[in-house]
């Protein structure tokens, strides 16, 4: 059955419509903050899921054992050299140093 060049206008017409519908469902729409907007709304947003975020990370924390404060990066670095650890011979400290001096 042939179709009609009327008939096929009408549904290339339905199918360029859906295409519009299923693009807005699609695409995000235009942002209408501006930075400063933005900024406030980031850290309002931060402000209310503080405590969701840290009651997770104590969760998540107990589940693997880690208790206690943070340790400062150097007493870290003092606790590995004590062990032995020696950052110029471990390859992911030599990259970062090269990383560095690039």
């Amino acid at each position: 059955m042939a179709a009609t060049l009327e008939e096929l206008e009408k549904r290339l017409a339905r199918v360029e419509q859906k295409v519009t519908r299923l693009q807005q469902l699609v695409e995000k729409p235009p942002i209408l903050e501006t930075a400063a907007e933005r900024g406030a709304r980031l850290l309002a947003q931060a402000r209310r899921d503080k405590a969701r975020l840290k009651a997770a990370a104590v969760k998540v924390f107990k589940e693997m054992g880690i208790q206690g404060e943070p340790v400062p990066p150097e007493k870290l670095r003092e606790m590995m050299a004590a062990c032995g650890i020696k950052p110029e011979e471990n390859l992911f400290s030599r990259g970062i140093m090269e990383m560095r001096e690039e």
